[in-house]
């Protein structure tokens, strides 16, 4: 005869999901984020990180490639990224004519 369990893995628990054994009481979450995870979500959700890569190898290890700084951009950083495509001659003559 094949003995069955109650469907929650562990055969101790209540059968509502949780395993904890305690009716009408919820466990309270064991997975806190460290402060090195919050100043990675901080860092992606106000764009001061962006992903560079996503590596995944054979034994399906991922490895995320992240890139940024803290510093805030200043105005002429801002001029500096929009004029990446200008020649350095096309920029003083452009000062030149002004």
């Amino acid at each position: 005869m094949i003995k069955k369990g109650n469907g929650n893995g562990n055969g101790s628990g209540n059968g509502n999901g949780n395993g904890n054994g305690k009716k009408g009481k919820k466990k309270a979450s064991s997975a806190q984020l460290t402060p090195q995870q919050i100043a990675v979500v901080v860092g992606l959700l106000t764009n001061a990180l962006e992903v560079l890569s996503v590596l995944i190898d054979k034994d399906q290890n991922i490895q995320v490639v992240l890139q940024g700084s803290i510093r805030k951009k200043t105005k002429a950083d801002r001029l500096a990224e929009e004029l990446d495509e200008v020649s350095v001659g096309d920029l003083i003559e452009a000062f030149i004519r002004k």
